[in-house]
């Protein structure tokens, strides 16, 4: 492994895995790596515009942005401007963004663009919480957890996230993009100073493997004393985290990391880079799914612009996870999943130019990759921004939640029947 570009990632994304912690799982030997598909689950923070993408309207209460509608296979999309004088960015900034134009003439054949979601809620917390689990309500998993402990739980960076909801309800570990020192201890503990790697070793490669075996038998010792079964599955959990020391050390990362040039994309750059370590990890077999997550788009204010701005970075944010994946040769293995919070509307809260939308609960969401059957759009809404029935039915999240997991093939396990969700079944995918 090239352990200098591998710390320099994780510095930079700031990555730290919490210990592993599940009550569902008994400890077991490290497992086999793990070979897809892989889910990555795309978090537009703060309730974006579908009418400025996905969901184009010609209304001009709705819109003021642009006069036609564009068409790249089956879906039509809001042939948004982007440019200087309508993001505000750098010159320098702009190549690093991406027009709906561009994302949808590249990507349509493999996009299915839901329209019309009910997301039952204008909340941030309850929306993105529903968004990303099929539920309103508290206590569900977030269906990166549930994927992730039901496809491969035993991983140790099973279920990556840097963001959104990603409650896991005890299901799997989580490996949080927050702080470098705890994985960088955990991958080498045997060295001095892991920022380091000519610092040297605390042990002989002989002595530490005797440590290790007998903290193992120790372990198993005062597991095998104990009655209590919270007790014997946290002692189980610790079995299996040491397990797996060393298989952090298979995590092959990039030599060169994506920089953006000047201040105004810092926040797509670690989306980008967070992209990087998701991919390694898939790519090692010590992955299951990951979070990523790009905000800005909370528009109360200046919507035009900011509005603008967000879907061209999280447009490009995409299409850079899509094209190292195709590098990597992950893509056929790879389904992307990306939705916010609610959307804005249904129209603007003001008559001057810098004013902007508020919270709307009919939103949409976007589809890649394996299993999605692209080129299609699935639901709508009406010229006002109001939901129309989608084969009789209004969609909820419960509905495209229950058709995520089919996809995924966990409908039927016992994780996704603990946390069931009510509703019919759509012929989503």
């Amino acid at each position: 492994m090239k352990r200098r570009s591998f710390l320099q990632l994780t510095g930079l994304t700031g990555l730290a895995v919490a210990a592993p912690f599940a009550t569902h799982r008994l400890a077991s030997a490290a497992p086999e790596p793990y070979g897809g598909p892989y889910y990555v689950l795309i978090n537009a923070s703060g309730g974006w515009d579908p009418v400025f993408f996905c969901d184009p309207k010609l209304n001009p209460e709705l819109n003021r942005m642009y006069g036609n509608i564009g068409q790249a296979g089956n879906i039509p999309f809001a042939p948004l401007p982007v440019n200087a004088q309508t993001t505000g960015l750098d010159a320098g900034a702009l190549p690093y963004v991406m027009s709906p134009q561009a994302f949808f003439e590249k990507y349509s054949s493999r996009l299915l663009v839901v329209n019309g979601i009910d997301m039952e809620t204008n909340n941030h917390d309850g929306g993105t919480r529903a968004i990303w689990s099929g539920k309103l309500q508290e206590g569900f998993p977030s269906f990166g957890a549930l994927v992730a402990a039901a496809r491969g739980g035993d991983h140790p960076l099973a279920y990556i996230s840097s963001g959104g909801y990603d409650v896991t309800e005890g299901l799997v570990s989580i490996t949080r993009l927050d702080s470098v020192s705890t994985l960088n201890k955990i991958a080498y503990p045997n060295i001095f100073n892991p920022d380091d790697p000519d610092s040297g070793a605390f042990h002989t490669q002989a002595t530490y493997d005797r440590i290790a075996a007998a903290q193992q038998a120790r372990l198993q010792a005062m597991r095998d004393g104990q009655n209590l079964p919270r007790t014997q599955q946290a002692m189980d959990e610790l079995f299996l985290a040491r397990a797996s020391d060393n298989a952090l050390q298979s995590l092959t990362l990039p030599e060169n990391l994506v920089e953006i040039p000047g201040y105004q994309l810092g926040d797509l750059q670690r989306m980008m880079q967070t992209s990087q370590l998701a991919l390694a990890a898939f790519d090692a077999g010590l992955a299951v799914a990951a979070n990523l997550n790009i905000g800005g788009f909370d528009t109360h204010a200046n919507h035009d612009r900011d509005q603008t701005l967000a879907i061209a970075k999280v447009l490009a944010g995409v299409d850079f996870l899509m094209t190292q994946a195709e590098a990597m040769g992950l893509a056929d293995k790879l389904t992307i999943m990306i939705g916010s919070d609610f959307a804005r509307g249904p129209g603007y809260n003001g008559e001057n130019p810098n004013s902007g939308k508020d919270h709307w609960s009919i939103g949409s969401a976007m589809f890649m990759g394996a299993g999605v059957n692209g080129n299609r759009v699935v639901g709508a809404t009406d010229d006002t921004q109001r939901a129309l029935p989608h084969d009789g039915v209004t969609l909820k999240v419960n509905h495209i939640h229950k058709a995520i997991r089919k996809l995924a093939g966990i409908d039927s396990h016992e994780y996704a029947q603990e946390f069931a969700l009510p509703g019919e079944d759509i012929a989503l995918f």
